[in-house]
C-alpha cells in the first residue's frame, strides 16, 4: 500500500539505519530493504545512497520526499479523524435499564444478537431493583426500560412476558401436602422474598389484602439463594418464580418443593416515556424484545 511505503520511507529517513527502522515497524530488515527498493523504483530515484564511510545517507530526492511525506501523513490524520466524528455521528445509544431478573430471563446474548445485526447501535443496559427502574426512566437517565408491571401512567409500555409465582415449602411443612397454595395459607406465616424496591412485596400485600387475611412476616432476601436457603433450613417459606424452581441448583434437595401460588402473577414489558416517539432503532429493539419474549417458556403473553 502507498500509505506502509511512505511510513516505510519516514521511519528509514528518521532512523540512523535500516536495521534500528525495521525494528520501528516491526519487520524484518530484509523486507523492509525490499520495501524502501520497491519505493525507489516506483519513483524512479534514488532515496538513500552509501557515503564514503560506507554509511548510509538519503539523497536530495529523499529530502524533498520526506517534506510530502509527513505532510501526507499529517493529513491522512486529519482525514481519518473526520472519519471517525462523521462515525460517531452515525452511531446510535439507547440507555435501556432494567429490572433485576429481567436480563436473566431473556438471556445474556440477547442484547449482543441485537447489536451484531444493528453495527453502529450501542445498548448500554443497567440493572436496578423494580421502584429504582421506573424512577430512572421518569427522570430522563434512560431511553427504555425492561420493568416489572404494573408501571405508572406516565410511561407507555408493551407488555412481554407474564407468569405465574410460586411458594417453596419444605416437605414437612404442612402446605407440602397441597396442590396449589391461597392467600390465607400464608397468613401470619414467615415468608421470605425481596423487600419494599421490588413490586413483588407490594403484589402480594395487595393479594392478601384483597383476600381479607392477615399478612404473612415478611423476612427480606433480594437473592434467591437465600430465599431457598431459608426454606432449606426450615426456618419458613420463600417466594419463587417458575423458571428459577425449574434451575438445577434447586431441584437437587427433595425436601424443598415449589407449590404454585393462586391470584399472584410477575410480569414484565418494555416501557418509555408517554408521549415521547421512538426512533427508528428503538422502535427495531422493542421488537427484537418482542420476538425474544415469545419464545420463553411458560409466557402467557406468547402467541
Amino acid at each position: 500500500m502507498v500509505k506502509d511505503s511512505y511510513d516505510y520511507f519516514v521511519a528509514a529517513y528518521e532512523a540512523p539505519n535500516f536495521s534500528v527502522a525495521a525494528s520501528r515497524i516491526p519487520m524484518s530488515p530484509q523486507g523492509f530493504a525490499k520495501a524502501i527498493r520497491g519505493l525507489e523504483k516506483d519513483l524512479g530515484v534514488p532515496l538513500f545512497q552509501q557515503d564514503d564511510a560506507g554509511k548510509r545517507r538519503p539523497t536530495p530526492y529523499a529530502d524533498e520526499l520526506y517534506r510530502f511525506a509527513r505532510h501526507m501523513q499529517a493529513e491522512r490524520n486529519l482525514l481519518l479523524g473526520q472519519f471517525e466524528k462523521i462515525a460517531a455521528q452515525q452511531r446510535t445509544s439507547i440507555r435501556l435499564v432494567a429490572s433485576l431478573g429481567v436480563l436473566g430471563m431473556l438471556g445474556a446474548d440477547f442484547v449482543r444478537q441485537f447489536e451484531h445485526k444493528h453495527a453502529n447501535v450501542d445498548v448500554l443496559v443497567t440493572e436496578v431493583p423494580d421502584a429504582t427502574c421506573d424512577r430512572l426512566l421518569l427522570d430522563g437517565a434512560f431511553d427504555l426500560a425492561l420493568n416489572i408491571l404494573p408501571v405508572v401512567d406516565d410511561l407507555e409500555t408493551v407488555p412481554l412476558y407474564s407468569t405465574g409465582t410460586e411458594i417453596w415449602v419444605r416437605c414437612d411443612h404442612p402446605l407440602a401436602r397441597d396442590q396449589r397454595v391461597c392467600a390465607n395459607q400464608l397468613a401470619g406465616e414467615r415468608l421470605a422474598m425481596p423487600g419494599n424496591y421490588f413490586k413483588c412485596r407490594s403484589a402480594m400485600q395487595r393479594l392478601c389484602k384483597d383476600a381479607g387475611v392477615r399478612l404473612p412476616r415478611f423476612v427480606d432476601y433480594s437473592e434467591i439463594f437465600w430465599i431457598y436457603d431459608f426454606v432449606q433450613k426450615g426456618r419458613g417459606l420463600g417466594f419463587t418464580l417458575p423458571h428459577l424452581s425449574a434451575l438445577a441448583a434447586f431441584r437437587s434437595d427433595e425436601r424443598v418443593r415449589a407449590i404454585p401460588l393462586t391470584g399472584l402473577t410477575w410480569s414484565f414489558g418494555v416501557s418509555w416515556m408517554r408521549g415521547r416517539p421512538l426512533h427508528a432503532t428503538e422502535t427495531e429493539f422493542v421488537d427484537h424484545l418482542k420476538t425474544r419474549a415469545r419464545t420463553l417458556d411458560g409466557n402467557r403473553l406468547a402467541s
